[in-house]
């Protein structure tokens, strides 16, 4: 018999071995690598939130302790917008600190006065949305969570709300309908986008300040068997009214709402947010702008 021969000397079952040792000397910087990026990640958006948070609370509690509202220079400038255009260019160009500036001075729209989708008289309102400012890191997570996770891909257009004899009436969100690239059509008050995301809204107690809001609330429409429902039920917005000049002119696409004879711009500002994530505090600023549906 041949004597036997050590593990350490089987030059097959050495190189294994040295294989394995390399592969996981090499595996454990890379490791380390993703879980240090994650963890950045992780502080610089937490960060960001806080400080988000930390502003919204400090311009709500300001205007809380006025004893007579004082409008800020910014809800000034914006008495003088002369046209939908005009605002929503503005908007867009605005920090997130006058944006709540602007939100906490206007007040809530009249549920009767809002341009709503009548499916019996055939008076098809909409209205366009757009993102706006929610500081320099969390715009671009808004912007995703918005038009990836919220639209399932597909790019968020606005809302629609519609008028209803019940004591809550609902409203859903607009998303661009595409495949490969190219617009589908669909039938409906709306043909160009997809009608879904589903809230009741009415005038309420706004979590900001000590006014009231439209609120657009999703809980009662989140499925209770869905994972990512958990997500949604948490969502909310409250909207307010600017007050642009009765005769603000509009964009060819777009139409002024009707009261008295006298054309009326209707533009509002939301702050959208989830419960479960810093709450109003936390919010990101959007608009919407009334139009004729098609």
């Amino acid at each position: 018999h041949s004597p036997p021969v050590a593990l350490e000397h089987c030059p097959l079952l050495s190189f294994s071995f040295n294989s394995t040792r390399n592969h996981s000397k090499m595996m454990l910087p890379i490791t380390s690598l993703a879980t240090a990026a994650a963890g950045a990640v992780v502080v610089v958006l937490s960060g960001a939130s806080m400080s988000n948070m930390y502003e919204m609370f400090s311009l709500a509690n300001n205007s809380f302790a006025l004893p007579t509202p004082v409008p800020s220079d910014v809800t000034t400038r914006a008495a003088n917008w002369k046209s939908i255009d005009e605002a929503v260019h503005e908007l867009q160009t605005m920090s997130r600190r006058d944006l709540i500036s602007l939100y906490l001075d206007c007040e809530h729209p009249d549920i009767t006065e809002l341009a709503a989708t009548n499916e019996q008289t055939k008076d098809n309102w909409v209205y366009d949305g757009y993102l706006l400012s929610n500081g320099p890191i969390l715009t671009t997570i808004t912007n995703f969570i918005t038009n990836k996770l919220f639209g399932r891909g597909l790019q968020w257009m606005g809302k629609a709300y519609f008028s209803s004899n019940s004591a809550v009436p609902i409203g859903k969100n607009r998303f661009r309908l595409e495949q490969n690239g190219e617009q589908k059509t669909t039938k409906g008050i709306d043909p160009d986008v997809l009608l879904d995301r589903t809230f009741d809204y009415y005038i309420g107690q706004s979590a900001l300040c000590s006014s009231s809001s439209l609120i657009n609330r999703y809980s009662p429409h989140c499925s209770k068997w869905s994972p990512m429902s958990l997500i949604w039920r948490g969502m909310v917005d409250e909207l307010r009214v600017i007050p642009l000049s009765v005769g603000a002119a509009c964009s060819s696409d777009q139409t002024q709402t009707q009261k008295g004879g006298k054309n009326k711009a209707m533009l509002l500002l939301g702050m959208g947010y989830f419960t479960w994530s810093g709450g109003a505090w936390n919010s990101a600023p959007f608009c919407l702008v009334a139009k004729q549906g098609k």
